[in-house]
């Protein structure tokens, strides 16, 4: 009798073991879903964030590149155009001087004026 009254505790201390084991297995999957997920979510505003900078860098190569387009293109004009070979009078030289310097807010003019193939 005392061995079947043992076999009896070992039996619940086994089963008790095994849903122990179990609940811990269950809770150790829960916790590496859960980082697994928090661990995509940050890969995916990673991801977010590079798009958006790789369009930021777009935008401003683009941006940059018209500018430079526009900026060539006028000085070609202004290099082409009739007279653009004689020089300024020194008058109007300087009130062109003072009026772009009032708007850059800096002196724009130096005291050597360039010669007029130079751009």
């Amino acid at each position: 009798m005392f061995l079947l009254t043992q076999w009896k505790l070992w039996l619940a201390g086994a089963l008790i073991a095994g849903v122990l084991g179990g609940v811990w297995y269950v809770r150790d999957l829960q916790s590496k879903v859960t980082r697994l997920k928090d661990q995509a979510a940050t890969a995916e505003q990673q991801a977010t964030n590079n798009a958006e900078a790789v369009h930021a860098v777009d935008t401003y190569h683009q941006t940059t590149t018209i500018i430079r387009e526009k900026a060539d293109n006028a000085i070609s004009d202004v290099q082409s155009a009739p007279g653009s070979d004689a020089p300024l009078d020194p008058d109007f030289r300087a009130r062109l001087c003072a009026g772009l310097a009032s708007v850059r807010g800096s002196p724009i003019c130096t005291d050597n004026p360039a010669p007029s193939d130079v751009p």
